[in-house]
């Protein structure tokens, strides 16, 4: 079988200059950055409104428990998935954020290559000779969060929940040493 022609005429095309390279690059950063932004958002979102939800005054007689967990009510099971969710916005935001330094670091090489300052003069933002971090914030209201989830739900509910999250994730941490490495397009 032969290869489609439009493979050969792309074959023979220039490489896109290094200032091109630099424009896709930055393009893809900003893309990758609106994504992950608004994807945070709605999934932060969802994480305080369930716990919203759960809050509705229940007469403890009436509240509906789930099948085979005595003293789960359903209102408890909802409040904590909505910590459950917080964490994976978390993770979701640390996870793309990665990217993101990635594609600046080589973004800054390029510049310097090509005599430019764009992404070069970004800084972090400092009070005195203090860095702020935006994922401080992020992780400081998760502990408070944590606490108030704890309390609401009891602390068995709480760690056994955690520790089932947790230790179903490093068991596919643990079955992917066995698998091809990702991205699995290759």
């Amino acid at each position: 079988m032969t290869a489609p022609k439009i493979s050969h005429a792309l074959a023979r095309e220039d490489p896109p200059s290094l200032f091109e390279q630099y424009k896709q690059l930055a393009n893809l950063e900003l893309e990758t950055t609106k994504l992950r932004h608004t994807t945070f958002t709605a999934i932060l979102a969802v994480s305080f409104i369930l716990p919203g939800l759960a809050l509705k005054p229940e007469v403890e007689s009436q509240a509906a428990s789930l099948p085979g967990l005595p003293g789960v009510t359903l209102s408890k099971a909802v409040f904590v998935l909505g910590f459950l969710f917080y964490l994976f916005a978390l993770f979701h935001y640390a996870w793309h954020h990665r990217y993101s330094h990635r594609y600046r670091k080589q973004l800054k090489v390029i510049e310097e290559r090509l005599g430019i300052e764009v992404y070069r003069l970004r800084v972090r933002p400092k009070i005195w000779r203090f860095k702020l971090h935006f994922d401080w914030a992020l992780q400081m209201i998760g502990i408070i969060y944590a606490a108030i989830t704890a309390i609401y739900v009891g602390w068995r509910l709480f760690a056994v929940t955690l520790a089932i999250v947790v230790g179903t994730y490093l068991i596919r941490m643990a079955i992917s040493a066995f698998q091809s490495d990702e991205p699995l397009e290759g």
